[in-house]
């Protein structure tokens, strides 16, 4: 409780701050926000303390801007959304904060399909043809009506490939009536894009009989009627220095208006334009490069860009991100596309959803390398999580022990476990065991769960330099399992059965397999199937083993194949037999090898080919 000195003199502060605050002073705003957040001086209130960071955000005070963006993300005082979060970090990042680096890094290894929609929604009001089609594939699956009425909006303006999902749901009748003739008259204008999978739905219907007559040529286009100006008289008005004339006089070059097409000339003219500062030049010039793979266009690209053309800066962002004039940047390219995104750039809005709805692993990778350089602990260890597991970047064991081992060198403790299994396994580096029990160590004491539960397993297994201790093994399991971490439940289970003790065992598989930990639930089917430390009970036992078969425990669905096989427990089914038999023998389990063959030789040829297919269908689900 604070004393009424110390209340008055926070009030005075408060009073002071928001005076300098109201003078739009940004470090004055994010201090108003704060204190109104923590009932500094004031009344607690949320609702003011964001509306102040976000004054202090716009004018570009970095460290509300990434306060603004972890709001955004926890949604606090503000409806959560990963599109602002990311916004805001983007921002931020962009100004050399590393903790924003490291927190987009974060929110991008996810994907945010509600706020990829809501991006696509405000691309799609504001009249963009590609931002319609977007939100229309969005809504396809739960609301097929709203995905009808913006596939047709985009169709409308021309986007050959809505016009093609149009066209397909008329014909299909799904989230639309039914309407055949609609139809072919979408695919046509599809296909007069050159849009060819709609020049294959035509063909097909016309097979199906939907259009009996051949739809003639394309109709001509009218010869242009305008008339033609004298070029020397456009040529003069540009010589005059006049850029706005410089400019118009290369569009006319470029696209055949009224002058005849000439590239060459348009490159001219837009240059002469654009190094008189003409933005809209500096755009058309840069593209005109850009098509020509000329490098130049990025510096073209980037004048427009700072002078605020939020075309340029899209097209920044996507050359940052494409990699193709400029070494992959896609940080870079994210900021970029983030300022177009703040003038309402449509594509950009697009783009961004797209990238709130993706796995997007490559940028997250990017994020943690640079806030990992840049010393960050933890960017360090996930970096080394991302080389470990091949997400984002190569596999490479080595260079992930290497960031593990920088970031256990600083006292983190997830580092820390990850540098003592790297150790025991010998991943990225020479097997260690004695090293691996020393870095565990320090991770264990420091609380983390996942090294208390290895340090546990290695005392229950015992190895060089460490006499076998169950003891100790259980004292680590224990402190893991306290935290909830359930494969040290299940390893209690394991552990008192070791010790004899079945009852204890069963107790402590029971409470891993309610959170479906596939080991627990293997061990306490076997239990449920041999009467070990619980009454037998087969059909329990039998949905518990298909349980973890399910979740890829080899041995289980090895015996399941068995179960089926001999009828123990379930109905008798060869099928189901062979099918769990291939599964686990493709996974090099011997004896699911041996029953496989002993399978193949009792089954008759339909029930084998009906096993095979099953065994394939359960691995395509899994995505194996």
């Amino acid at each position: 409780m604070k004393s009424p000195a110390v209340l008055a003199k926070d009030k005075r502060v408060f009073e002071e701050t928001l005076k300098s605050a109201r003078l739009g002073l940004p470090e004055a705003e994010y201090e108003v926000g704060l204190m109104y957040a923590n009932g500094i001086g004031t009344a607690q209130n949320i609702a003011q303390a964001v509306d102040w960071i976000r004054q202090a955000a716009k004018h570009g005070l970095a460290s509300a801007q990434f306060l603004l963006a972890t709001r955004y993300e926890a949604g606090v005082g503000v409806e959560p959304s990963a599109h602002q979060a990311v916004v805001w970090f983007a921002k931020a990042a962009d100004q050399g904060h590393l903790k924003a680096v490291f927190r987009m890094g974060k929110l991008l290894s996810q994907p945010h399909a509600q706020d990829a929609r809501e991006a696509f929604r405000h691309a799609a009001q504001a009249g963009l043809a590609e931002g319609q089609l977007a939100l229309a594939r969005a809504s396809a699956v739960d609301d097929p009506g709203a995905a009808a009425h913006w596939f047709r909006a985009a169709a409308e303006q021309g986007l050959a490939s809505a016009q093609f999902e149009l066209a397909r749901l008329l014909e299909q009748g799904n989230g639309l009536a039914r309407n055949v003739e609609e139809a072919l008259h979408w695919y046509r204008k599809a296909a007069a894009q050159d849009y060819v999978a709609a020049q294959l739905a035509i063909v097909q219907m016309e097979r199906e009989g939907a259009d009996q007559t051949r739809a003639g040529g394309r109709a001509k286009r009218k010869p242009g009627s305008e008339r033609r100006s004298d070029e020397v008289r456009w040529v003069r008005a540009a010589e005059s220095g006049n850029a706005d004339a410089r400019y118009h006089l290369g569009q006319m070059y470029e696209l055949g208006l009224v002058l005849s097409a000439d590239a060459g000339q348009a490159q001219r003219w837009y240059l002469a334009a654009a190094q008189s500062g003409h933005v809209a030049a500096q755009v058309a010039l840069a593209r005109l490069l850009e098509r020509r793979g000329n490098p130049e266009a990025v510096e073209w690209y980037q004048r427009a860009a700072h002078s605020g053309d939020a075309g340029a800066q899209f097209a920044m962002g996507r050359i940052c991100c494409a990699g193709e004039l400029l070494p992959q940047d896609y940080l870079q390219g994210l900021t970029w596309y983030v300022r177009a995104v703040e003038q309402d750039h449509g594509m950009a809005q697009v783009t961004l959803g797209n990238l709130c709805n993706a796995d997007l692993q490559h940028i997250a990778a990017a994020s943690y390398s640079k806030a990992a350089a840049a010393g960050s602990a933890q960017a360090q260890y996930l970096l080394g999580q991302q080389l470990a597991q091949g997400r984002g970047l190569e596999r490479n064991l080595s260079e992930a022990f290497y960031w593990y081992e920088r970031a256990a060198a600083q006292g983190l403790a997830e580092a820390e476990a990850a540098v003592g299994v790297a150790y025991r396994n010998g991943l990225g580096v020479e097997q260690d065991f004695p090293q691996a029990y020393y870095w565990l160590q320090r991770a264990a004491l420091q609380g983390d769960a996942q090294a208390q539960w290895n340090l546990g397993a290695m005392y229950a297994s015992g190895g060089p330099g460490l006499e076998r201790d169950l003891k100790q093994a259980f004292i680590w399991c224990q402190r893991a399992a306290d935290q909830g971490f359930v494969a040290a439940v299940a390893n209690l289970g394991v552990l008192h059965a070791l010790l004899q003790s079945p009852e204890q065992a069963v107790v402590w598989w029971q409470k891993a397999a309610q959170q479906e930990d596939p080991e627990a639930l293997y061990n306490l089917a076997l239990a449920l199937l041999k009467g070990e430390g619980v009454a037998q009970d087969v059909h329990q036992g039998f949905e518990l083993l298909h349980r973890a078969a399910s979740c890829g425990v080899i041995p289980a669905q090895s015996r399941i194949g068995l179960m089926y096989a001999t009828g123990e427990g379930v109905a008798l089914d060869p099928i189901e037999a062979h099918k769990w038999f291939a599964i686990a023998a493709a996974q090099g389990d011997k004896a699911a090898q041996n029953n496989l063959a002993r399978s193949e030789s009792l089954c008759g040829g339909a029930q084998l080919l009906e096993g095979r297919r099953r065994a394939r269908e359960w691995e395509r689900a899994r995505g194996t």
